[in-house]
């Protein structure tokens, strides 16, 4: 669907092969997820390389900290999306811009408010929330968080702007967004940190950076491809009817996602607990373990988008039919990056300049997540699939409940039953699993489809022939 310039790439999903909708749509979310992960795991390997001593194990709980924030931009972010998606599947373009504004305003207040807290409490965070007692650590993540912090405003700006697009069918603008912050990115890590010796700071400020352009050259694509989108400066303000859709939409979602990064805060900490060498092991096992949860993460998103626009269509027989198509893609993409990180766990971890025992611990991790996420990936489609169709706390509960048990199983195998290092990323399976069986439960029952934000005909009446390629 265009404008009459022939420029906008609206994506109508209500129509067509549901499996080829969902890959389609969700290629482009990986590549851009993959580049994401691949300035991230360049940032770690320089300041590895090139940092200081204690560089790396900074760098890796900082990024947990700064989790917990862009938690909150994704789970707005997101939430508004569905809000917007729907209007865009009722056809209802004026509501929609409505929402987007609205949304762009909450998420510039929210990245500002975030910015402020988190360069304030910079310190109190690293050293009573993370528990980091090596001085070496402690200096570096202070400084890199500091600076890092100051980026959140463009990060949430440009999550709202993403997840506008992702609504209306259009993800491939996310690949050319972050190709520019992953290059920039890149450079600017060899240039601060190699070059100019300038560390943790280095690194943090070239992100800073390349999270600036990226947010510029998002708004400069949304503002000459989609005139429901152009706003002008006066509409950045709430409405109220929407402020109160795009918060009943996006607080469930924050709340999962901000416990889950708060839960992730709990698991660093424990990992803390046995000193530098598993920071640094867990900072590269984590680092390639996202790489797992590439297509997961992408197909969520993508059955976000396609159950949102259905479910304003009135389409659940197609959202059945994407489901089982979104399962099976999901699983086939992760065995085999799980296969390549299996294979390759020690030339990967190589890359870090990790001494002899963190090379051994973060090898032992890559050997084992490879199989866990073959349960994240066959229970995480469920997630969008229930945020789509307006029924987001469904999703939140799968979250934090699996997040709960891994939290708790945790800290019980260590504290009380003498567990080791490696207890973290076991619990993977107790929590993944737990959820899998939550999901498909809820999914049994069918009350998400009466969840709708917009009224339409009785579930499943549009169900209209489909337009063939």
């Amino acid at each position: 669907m265009e404008n009459a310039q022939g420029k906008a790439r609206y994506r109508d999903m209500t129509q067509g092969p549901e499996w080829k909708c969902i890959l389609l749509f969700t290629l482009p979310i990986m590549l851009a997820q993959l580049l994401q992960q691949l300035y991230a795991t360049v940032d770690g390997i320089v300041v590895g390389n090139f940092g200081s001593n204690g560089g790396l194990a900074a760098v890796g709980n900082c990024a947990i900290v700064a989790n917990v924030f862009i938690s909150i931009s994704n789970g707005m972010g997101n939430g508004s999306a569905i809000l917007v998606s729907q209007m865009f599947g009722a056809r209802r373009r004026d509501e929609m811009r409505r929402a987007a504004s609205t949304a762009v305003f909450l998420m510039l207040v929210l990245g500002l408010a975030s910015a402020i807290l988190v360069f304030a409490a910079a310190r109190p965070i690293v050293l009573h929330i993370l528990g980091i007692s090596e001085e070496a650590v402690i200096a570096s993540a202070v400084i890199y968080l500091r600076i890092y912090a100051v980026g959140f405003i463009f990060t949430f700006l440009y999550n709202i702007i993403a997840a506008i697009l992702r609504a209306v069918g259009d993800s491939r603008a996310l690949i050319y967004f972050l190709l520019v912050s992953a290059v920039m990115n890149v450079f600017l890590d060899l240039l601060f940190v190699a070059a100019f010796r300038w560390d943790v700071a280095g690194a943090a400020a070239a992100t800073v950076i390349a999270q600036l352009a990226c947010v510029t050259v998002s708004i400069i694509y949304m503002f000459r491809n989609y005139p429901d989108f152009r706003f002008r400066l006066r509409e950045i303000r709430p409405q109220r009817r929407e402020l109160a859709l795009c918060l009943k939409m996006g607080l469930p979602s924050t709340l999962q996602q901000l416990v889950v990064s708060c839960g992730y805060l709990l698991l660093q900490r424990l990992i803390n607990s046995f000193g530098q060498v598993t920071m640094d092991a867990w900072t590269v096992g984590h680092r390639y373990d996202q790489y797992c949860c590439i297509p997961s993460l992408a197909m969520m998103q993508a059955m976000s988008s396609f159950s949102g626009q259905n479910t304003g269509a009135g389409r659940y027989d197609r959202i059945r039919r994407g489901l089982r198509a979104a399962i099976t893609l999901d699983l086939v993409m992760v065995i085999v990056i799980g296969a390549l990180l299996y294979f390759l766990a020690e030339p990967l971890s190589m890359l870090f300049n990790l001494n002899d025992a963190a090379l051994a611990q973060a090898v032992e991790c890559l050997h084992f997540l490879p199989f866990a996420y073959l349960l994240f990936a066959t229970y995480i489609p469920f997630n969008g699939m229930f945020q789509g169709c307006g029924d987001p706390s469904a999703s939140a509960f799968a979250s934090l409940m699996s997040l709960f048990l891994r939290v708790v199983s945790s800290y019980l195998l260590v504290y009380c039953f003498s567990g080791t290092y490696n207890v973290v990323w076991r619990t993977y399976v107790l929590g993944w699993g737990a959820a899998l069986i939550f999901v498909v439960v809820h999914y049994l029952r069918g009350t998400w489809q009466n969840k709708s934000l917009i009224k339409n005909e009785a579930p499943g009446s549009k169900a209209e022939p489909e337009a063939e390629d």
